[in-house]
C-alpha cells in the first residue's frame, strides 16, 4: 500500500499519497521537472526519487522532422520562465550520479542530492562522472563525505541502482521523467506533454 498522509490545501484536507518520480541526469526535462515536484514536495507530497537508463539493447523511437530544434525553443522559454541555469553537460557518462543518489537516497537526502547534482550537471558544466565531484556534493548538502565515500564503495549504491533499473523494466516504464503513485502514472514521450504542477498534484492527491 502507498504511503498516504494528510495534508490540508484550502480548507479541505485531502490524503497526499506517495509520488514515484523517475529520472536520469542526461534528461534536460527530468531537470526542469525537479522544480515542480520540490513543490509537490513542500506541499507534503511523499516523493520518492528512481533512477532510470534506457536499456542498451532497446531502439528510443525516432523523432519527428524538426523535433531538436522545437524542444531548443522550449528548453529556452522554460529556463526563462523559471529563472535557471541551463547548458549543454560537457560530458554524457551518468550512471556513477545515478548510483551516487541511491546512497544520498538512504542516507535521508535524496531531494537535496538530485537537485545539486542536476544543477552541477545542467548548470555548471560540471563532470558528474567524477566521484571526488559526488563526493563533494554530498558534503555540501550536510551529508558526512567519509561515510558517503565508503558507502560508494561497498556495492550497495549500484545495488539500489539495479534494483530501481529492474522494477523500472517491471513497470514497463520507457521513457522520463515518468510520475507513478498507487497505479496511475504519467510517463512523458515528448516535451509538449511535460505535465503542469496541478496534473501532477492530482496524480499525487488521492480525496
Amino acid at each position: 500500500m502507498p504511503r498516504r498522509r494528510a495534508h490540508a490545501i484550502g480548507r479541505r484536507e485531502i490524503l497526499m499519497a506517495q509520488l514515484d518520480f523517475y529520472f536520469d541526469y542526461s534528461c534536460p526535462w527530468c531537470y526542469l521537472a525537479t522544480f515542480t515536484v520540490r513543490e509537490l514536495a513542500a506541499e507534503g507530497v511523499a516523493v520518492d526519487y528512481h533512477v532510470w537508463k534506457m536499456p542498451a539493447d532497446a531502439t528510443p523511437p525516432p523523432k519527428p522532422e524538426g523535433y531538436m530544434e522545437a524542444a531548443g525553443l522550449k528548453l529556452r522559454e522554460l529556463r526563462e520562465q523559471l529563472n535557471v541555469k541551463l547548458a549543454s553537460p560537457i560530458q554524457k557518462e551518468t550512471v556513477p550520479a545515478l548510483i551516487a543518489t541511491k546512497v544520498a537516497s538512504e542516507m535521508g537526502k535524496a531531494e537535496a542530492f538530485v537537485e545539486a547534482t542536476f544543477l552541477a550537471h545542467w548548470g555548471n558544466k560540471q563532470d558528474i562522472s567524477d566521484e571526488a565531484l559526488l563526493v563533494k556534493i554530498a558534503e555540501e548538502i550536510g551529508l558526512d563525505a567519509e561515510k558517503f565515500q565508503s558507502a560508494l564503495n561497498d556495492g550497495s549504491g549500484r545495488a539500489a541502482f539495479e534494483a530501481d533499473l529492474q522494477k523500472a523494466q517491471e513497470l514497463n516504464i520507457d521513457t522520463i521523467p515518468s510520475y507513478l503513485n498507487d497505479g496511475m502514472r504519467l510517463l512523458i514521450h515528448h516535451f509538449e506533454d511535460m505535465p503542469t504542477l496541478e496534473q501532477i498534484r492530482q496524480l499525487a492527491q488521492t480525496e
